[in-house]
C-alpha cells in the first residue's frame, strides 16, 4: 500500500513521460514489497501523485536553477520494506530517472526519501490498515 509522491518542475516532463514515471515507479515500489505486480489489489493500492511546482519555484544551494532534479517521496507501512529491498528500490528508481530524465551534468537529477508509517497507523475510510492486512490484500506472501 505504497503513496508516490513525485515533485517535478512544470513542464519538465510530457506527459507520455510522465505516464511512464509513475507507471514504473509505481511497479517499483510493488516489486520491493513483494507484491505481484499484476495482482489487481496491489495495483488498486498503489497511490501516486505527479505534482509539478511552477517554474522557477526550486532552489538549491539557495540559487534557482534552471533544470531542478525530481523530488520522489515513497511512503510504506513500517515492514513492507527491508534493507536490501530499500537499496534495490532506490536503485531502480535511479535508473528509471536516468533513463527518462537523462543525467544532470555534475549533479543529481533526482532525490528519493522513503518514509514508513508505523504499524497500525495507516488509515481510510474510518478504519485502520495493519501490515498484515495490507499484505493480503496485496497478494503478497507471508
Amino acid at each position: 500500500m505504497p503513496l508516490i509522491q513525485v515533485t517535478a518542475a512544470e513542464g519538465s516532463l510530457n506527459k507520455p513521460e510522465q505516464d511512464a514515471l509513475m507507471s514504473r515507479i509505481s511497479n517499483a515500489v510493488l516489486k520491493a514489497e513483494r507484491a505481484p505486480i499484476d495482482h489487481a489489489g496491489a495495483q488498486a493500492l498503489t497511490w501516486a501523485y505527479f505534482i509539478e511546482q511552477p517554474e522557477g519555484a526550486v532552489y538549491i544551494g539557495g540559487e534557482n536553477i534552471p533544470e531542478p532534479p525530481l523530488r520522489i517521496a515513497v511512503t510504506t507501512p513500517e515492514g513492507a520494506l527491508n534493507a536490501g529491498t530499500r537499496r534495490e528500490l532506490v536503485a531502480e528508481i535511479g535508473a528509471i530517472v536516468d533513463d527518462i530524465v537523462g543525467p544532470y551534468e555534475g549533479r543529481l537529477n533526482q532525490w528519493t526519501m522513503l518514509y514508513e508509517v508505523d504499524d497500525g497507523s495507516w488509515s481510510g475510510s474510518g478504519q485502520i490498515f495493519p501490515l498484515a492486512g495490507i499484505k493480503e490484500a496485496m497478494g503478497i506472501a507471508a
